[in-house]
């Protein structure tokens, strides 16, 4: 008689063959009460990905369920996690990207835990280490709050995209089952997380469980910091986003939204070096809320661009 699933764990790689594995060894050292089932994705990966998951498969056969896809799913406009989602067999789902990975065995236990104990959440989270790509020394943290308990809609949508980890996230499996208008059109994190607050917050672990891997190939953030054109477009994207969330939340969220709308406008204008919406009344706030560095690098960004590139020459050097 097959075993009934309580947690599936989502997991999609593409050319993270320096990575995989130690997302799946992290995976597969969990201890729980339950059963649990790990389906990993290779998104037609050109480098030795696929291979490392193959090997887990073979050793781990109970628990390594691969999907292998031929082409490439993101590129046709396809998400790999939604796929997984729908083919998930559990009660609750946990994710996690394939250059990330977890550091607590006990880290499926204990949220489960927490969520049969908070039925009034949907979405569980923890904090989480930001870990250097190249020798994964800690460089920062990911905590929201010092202390165990509910994030409330509003926090999570004025944190942004990064307020939590998403290798932290575990949630029903019913939200990533129905989800909402703007997580289908988006399929983003900051999408996931205001998804899983919106009914009745997200609980809250004040424990390190996870790793987050800062500066890894192929991963998008970086793709986004090297190239500026796509970040102003990510962000213009997260403006549309957060206009959608309103409305599907039938404006009960309006003044967060609103806030965090601000924030992403002023943070756009400061990438096109736009002076007249930075240094206007509407912005006066967030501009001072900058430490003086950042307004001076703001400053030379929209009134002498050619100094602030001959001076981060300087540093390079």
């Amino acid at each position: 008689m097959e075993k009934e699933i309580i947690v599936s764990v989502i997991c999609c790689a593409y050319n993270q063959e320096k990575y995989i594995e130690d997302a799946l060894a992290s995976f597969v050292m969990q201890e729980t009460s339950f059963s649990f089932e790990v389906l990993v994705s290779d998104d037609a990966s050109t480098d030795g990905t696929a291979d490392i998951i193959r090997k887990y498969e073979r050793d781990y056969p109970e628990i390594i369920r691969p999907v292998y896809f031929k082409e490439n799913q993101y590129s046709k406009g396809n998400h790999p996690q939604a796929i997984l989602c729908n083919m998930a067999r559990g009660k609750y789902l946990a994710l996690c990207e394939g250059d990330d990975y977890w550091i607590s065995k006990d880290k499926l236990q204990k949220q489960f835990d927490a969520m049969e104990q908070h039925p009034e959440c949907d979405m569980c989270a923890h904090s989480a280490l930001m870990v250097r790509a190249s020798d994964r020394k800690t460089i920062g943290m990911v905590e929201p709050r010092k202390d165990d308990g509910i994030l409330t809609m509003e926090e999570v949508i004025l944190g942004g995209g990064n307020y939590l980890a998403t290798n932290s996230l575990f949630c029903r499996a019913e939200l990533q089952r129905n989800p909402a208008r703007f997580v289908v059109e988006y399929c983003i994190d900051y999408a996931i997380q205001m998804h899983g607050a919106t009914r009745g917050g997200i609980y809250y672990l004040h424990e390190t469980m996870s790793a987050y891997r800062r500066g890894a190939e192929q991963s998008w953030t970086l793709y986004m910091e090297k190239n500026q054109d796509v970040m102003i477009r990510h962000i213009h994207m997260m403006i549309e986003m957060l206009r959608k969330v309103d409305e599907d939340t039938e404006y009960r969220f309006s003044e967060s939204i609103a806030q965090a709308i601000r924030k992403y406008e002023f943070q756009a204008a400061g990438y096109e070096s736009d002076a007249r919406t930075i240094y206007s009344r509407k912005y006066a706030d967030l501009r001072k809320a900058l430490t003086p560095k950042k307004q001076f690098i703001l400053f030379l960004k929209c009134f002498a661009p050619w100094s602030l590139r001959l001076w981060q020459k300087v540093k390079r050097h």
